[in-house]
């Protein structure tokens, strides 16, 4: 888990320091790199909010089937309880009685 979170440290180390270079040796003037930034910038935001919201909206709908998927399965492997119990009587009678022959 380190070593991972220290290869992502040293990516984005190296990618800042290609822009602050890339920045600082540009023929262009202060003024259009900080426009440049700004538009990647917004343009770069859009494009995280677009993907996120779909990987957001696939993920829910996967949840969805999955959930969906095993209620089926459940409802299709186990009984339902009142069929299973419809055949039985349950009344104090008959407890009785076997309590009495039993007795």
């Amino acid at each position: 888990m380190k070593r991972g979170i220290g290869t992502l440290l040293v990516g984005m180390t190296a990618f800042a320091g290609g822009i602050l270079a890339g920045l600082v040796l540009s023929p262009k003037s202060g003024r259009e790199n900080i426009k440049w930034v700004k538009d990647q910038s917004e343009d770069t935001r859009h494009w995280l909010e677009t993907t996120g919201r779909k990987l957001k909206e696939d993920s829910e709908k996967r949840i969805d089937r999955f959930s969906e998927g095993i209620k089926k399965s459940m409802k299709d492997s186990l009984p339902d309880l009142y069929e299973a119990t419809e055949d039985l009587d349950f009344s104090e009678d008959e407890e009785i009685e076997e309590i009495t022959k039993h007795g």
